[in-house]
């Protein structure tokens, strides 16, 4: 009687054994807030544009100084007696802009940039939440591309060695052998593969984290997927208010508007007050005299011509509130198109987890029947062999079908505006 492996007892056990010290999702995102780089880039931006505010303003605001002169000087006159003075007086002056647009506009520029800075962080937290939560379902994604390979591999090369057993009988031509050959070096190049991209993948969350783990908690088989229960429609318009990235772009509008007020504002007339007081020892001719200075000036300039600079300063500003524009447009749209794509794809995947399923289901039936068929001599080895591929793709299909969804649920609400630590809370209770 024909003996053919079965692969129920190969691809029946589970792909990851669930381990106490196992880490989550929630882990691994509560330890990427503080090791992550680009958070960390992002909130050293952010105190920045905080800093730039402040000297934007400092500007507007009065400016105080105080000092100390002292006065040593010796004079000798030709055939005349030498006369040394010395004087020490202290002084305090108050400046004050009166009139500056230039200065006010670029406050105004350096507020609006300062938003930025804020909306840039907001951005970087989603986008955080989004890159943790891609590398660590893309580990969960490899590591059962690998399981998978490593079955299908383990399956081949044991059909190989009944195949090369039989023709060595004389129950079975080489050319089966070479068949059964062929199909164990495919499966084999695939696991070389599946092991490359699961090494890569963990990079990718240690490079998050800045720690290595082997063990992670994987996805529950009995989680449903659905579709979202807002239309397309509403999607883009939460995308079009709420998304950083479009707020962002608005901010850049904002400041480069204020940008180029401040560049035609340097033909404006500047006006300043300053108030000066010195006291102590003056010198006033010969004579050393102690007393006290008050003196209030008000002065008020018009700039001419800077050799073309001011104009130059103007166009520059002009053209960059153009292209602010231009890329608040350009975000807009983008938007626009990646929302409804995904919504697109979020329904399309759901409906595809559970066509994968079904054919998984579809594919172990099929292999059974045609190992019934071999051993019964209706069936041949490269049917056999194909049957089994086929039922090994479908297992990677259903599983790579449900990452999928994943990502593209939590791409949909990035550019929603409304991904959030929460949606890591409510994968989280999707693991085991």
């Amino acid at each position: 009687m024909k003996k053919i492996i079965t692969l129920t007892s190969i691809i029946s056990s589970a792909f990851f054994a669930s381990h106490a010290m196992a880490a989550d999702l929630n882990e691994i995102y509560q330890l990427s807030l503080t090791n992550d780089a680009e958070l960390a880039a992002a909130k050293a931006k952010r105190s920045s544009g905080d800093y730039q505010v402040s000297l934007a303003r400092a500007a507007l605001l009065p400016q105080i100084t105080i000092g100390a002169t002292k006065i040593d000087s010796e004079t000798e006159i030709d055939g005349g007696p030498t006369s040394d003075v010395e004087a020490l007086s202290y002084n305090a002056t108050i400046s004050q802009t009166l009139f500056n647009l230039n200065s006010w506009y670029n406050y105004k520029a350096a507020s609006a940039g300062g938003g930025a800075s804020d909306l840039e962080y907001v951005l970087s937290e989603q986008q955080l939440i989004l890159r943790t939560a891609g590398a660590y379902f893309n580990v969960l994604r490899a590591k059962e591309n690998l399981e998978t390979a490593r079955a299908e591999e383990k399956a081949v090369k044991r059909q190989l060695e009944q195949t090369q057993q039989r023709f060595e009988v004389g129950l079975i031509a080489i050319t089966e052998v070479h068949e059964a050959e062929a199909s164990y070096d495919l499966s084999y190049a695939n696991l070389i593969g599946q092991e490359a991209a699961l090494d890569i993948s963990y990079e990718a969350l240690e490079q998050i984290t800045g720690q290595r783990f082997e063990n992670l908690a994987h996805l529950r088989s009995d989680v449903e997927f659905s579709t979202p229960k807002k239309a397309a429609n509403e999607w883009v318009d939460a995308g079009l208010s709420k998304y950083a990235g479009i707020q962002l772009a608005q901010e850049g509008v904002n400041a480069a508007e204020y940008t180029r007020k401040a560049g035609w504002s340097n033909y404006a007339p500047v006006i300043n007050a300053q108030w000066s007081y010195t006291d102590g020892e003056q010198v006033v001719g010969s004579n050393v005299v102690d007393g006290t200075t008050t003196s209030l000036a008000l002065t008020a300039t018009i700039p001419l011509f800077a050799g073309g600079s001011n104009y130059a300063k103007a166009k520059q500003a002009a053209a960059r509130s153009t292209e602010a524009s231009a890329n608040l447009d350009l975000q807009q749209r983008t938007v626009k198109n990646n929302i409804r794509s995904l919504y697109r794809k979020v329904q399309t995947d759901v409906l595809t987890v559970k066509a994968r399923n079904r054919a998984t289901v579809s594919s172990r039936s099929a292999l059974e029947a045609t190992e019934t068929g071999y051993q019964v001599g209706t069936r041949n080895i490269v049917e056999v062999l194909n049957a089994q591929r086929n039922l090994f793709s479908a297992q990677r299909d259903y599983a790579n079908a449900r990452y999928d969804y994943i990502i593209d649920l939590l791409n949909l609400k990035f550019f929603a505006g409304s991904l959030a630590e929460a949606d890591i809370q409510a994968l989280n209770a999707w693991l085991k």
